[in-house]
């Protein structure tokens, strides 16, 4: 019953028109005091160089090692991490997307967060080091990450996943590749195999079109993600193609109707704030059951919060609320 009670919620949720609620011009405390003694804007112009970008210091927790496994698949040989801290079988699987504007690979501190995801899910995460800007520029992550999900399908059974219960999940620029992911299953007859997508401060549209997002304007620099980085990352990772390229700019995809259930997470501080919303308006409006969540007064992917702020306790039961509904009965 429960179970039935939680899919019915979310897809009336789904039907209900989301304006933005994100206008209270009041930035958390908390997140001030990071953004003035931790955090510093990215790199506001192309004389940085990548290794700036990839020598990020973030001071994280250790996690076991044992509850962690590392393969390469496919003929590309694209590392996966395959993190199982219950150490059992028949969980359910959440192919996770990093963030890093497509030039970053996976980092120390994401690592420990793709293994409290799979802790804090109760599900076996294989997370996908897509081959990153400028040295692999598109479509080489869009590739990685569409065939290690196609890989997953296949073979996480032999993980011990639950290949009947697949979500993708991604951060930022992995929001963007968890929503191609979906279209390209989408036009290849098979997003029934993702029950669920989990986009949190998405890039859904190329940051060539920053100019039809206000949030874009409103929050340009100064709050840790500048619009100066995400122009700097498109030259990196895309120079030459077109803006709307859907596999670029998933919000430019010319039908959305038949994607997966989404849960879309943006913060009002975030220059990505406006095309995340439109993407859950375009899925919602297309009769994909959506459900919407703004932070007010938080920066991109809720940095600079503490770990027991209030907030992420939120996402993280956004996050479980929304698993309920990729739970199916097992063949008996």
């Amino acid at each position: 019953m429960k179970l039935v009670v939680g899919v019915i919620l979310f897809s009336v949720t789904s039907l209900v028109a989301t304006a933005q609620p994100c206008q209270t011009g009041r930035l958390d405390p908390r997140v001030a005091a990071a953004l003035r003694d931790v955090l510093t804007d990215l790199p506001s112009s192309q004389t940085a160089s990548v290794e700036q970008i990839r020598d990020v210091k973030i001071k994280t927790p250790a996690f076991p090692k044992s509850d962690v496994q590392y393969q390469s698949i496919t003929a590309d040989r694209i590392p996966i991490q395959i993190y199982n801290p219950a150490h059992a079988t028949g969980l359910p699987i959440i192919i996770g997307y990093h963030p890093g504007g497509f030039v970053t690979p996976i980092l120390p501190f994401m690592e420990y967060e793709f293994w409290r995801q799979a802790k804090t899910y109760n599900a076996i995460v294989f997370a996908v080091d897509y081959r990153v800007a400028p040295e692999h520029p598109f479509p080489a992550a869009v590739n990685d990450a569409y065939n290690a999900f196609r890989w997953v399908v296949a073979n996480g059974h032999r993980y011990g996943g639950d290949t009947s219960r697949i979500a993708v999940l991604g951060l930022s620029a992995g929001g963007n590749l968890a929503a191609v992911v979906c279209q390209k299953a989408k036009k290849e007859g098979i997003a029934k195999a993702i029950k669920l997508q989990i986009l949190n401060c998405p890039s859904t549209d190329d940051p060539r079109n920053a100019a039809q997002h206000p949030s874009y304007q409103q929050y340009a620099s100064g709050y840790f993600l500048t619009k100066a980085f995400c122009q700097y990352y498109i030259q990196m990772y895309a120079p030459d193609a077109a803006t709307t390229n859907p596999e670029i700019a998933p919000l430019h995809s010319e039908n959305v109707a038949g994607l997966p259930p989404a849960l879309i997470i943006t913060a009002e501080f975030d220059p990505l704030r406006d095309e995340g919303h439109a993407y859950a308006e375009r899925l919602r409006k297309a009769g994909v059951p959506v459900q919407y969540t703004c932070f007010p007064g938080q920066i991109h992917c809720l940095l600079g919060l503490p770990p027991d702020a209030e907030q992420l306790n939120e996402v993280d039961t956004l996050v479980l609320n929304a698993m309920n509904t990729i739970v199916v009965k097992k063949k008996k």
